[in-house]
């Protein structure tokens, strides 16, 4: 290894550290923000579904902290109580799902194509939602309260749809990293030749 270079190994940890820190703070910022601007609204702005949807298709399901992370940031800056902690933060967990859609398709195929990118993040979304309805019925609630979660999340999974789509366009951003340094490295190693 050249001085001054990071492993693959580093670059991945310092990478799902870098967004995991960033969902954490966005996730807080956004839930204080919402609840000292809309009291009492009906419904919860989240980025949970942005941010494993990205994360999902860099790193795949090593992404897993990710998701109680930012859900225990929710729930403490929501003011929430124990049994919403468990609904979210164990709900949250089954966005992981949608990865088998990835194996499915692949993700050059989930990338490049905007049908199966955005069937990519309402899948996560509904998983989401299953997660957290069937954690919250098995504490005692009443199972329409699935209809509760979508409607009063709706909001999240607009925008999530929204900026996943978006995010095609950033160079390496929903790619499978991997990849990405290979194709970059593949892309210098050229222009290098044409220069030579």
């Amino acid at each position: 290894m050249r001085e001054g270079r990071i492993t693959f190994k580093q670059y991945r940890s310092i990478d799902i550290a870098l967004f995991t820190a960033l969902f954490v703070v966005s996730e807080a910022v956004v839930t204080l923000a919402a609840n000292k601007w809309f009291p009492g609204q009906p419904y919860t702005f989240s980025l949970l579904i942005v941010f494993m949807c990205l994360m999902m298709m860099r790193w795949g399901l090593l992404v897993g902290i990710t998701a109680p992370l930012g859900s225990l940031a929710f729930c403490i800056c929501s003011g929430a109580d124990g049994n919403q902690y468990l609904i979210y933060i164990v709900g949250n967990l089954f966005s992981l799902l949608a990865f088998f859609y990835i194996m499915i398709r692949g993700k050059d195929k989930i990338r490049s194509d905007a049908l199966r990118t955005g069937l990519f993040v309402i899948l996560t979304f509904v998983f989401t939602q299953a997660g957290r309805w069937l954690v919250a019925v098995l504490l005692g609630n009443d199972p329409l309260i699935f209809i509760t979660f979508v409607s009063t999340d709706a909001l999240s999974g607009v925008f999530a749809l929204i900026a996943v789509l978006s995010a095609r366009h950033i160079d390496g951003l929903f790619e499978d990293q991997k990849a990405y340094l290979f194709r970059l490295d593949r892309e210098r190693k050229e222009k290098a030749k044409e220069e030579s």
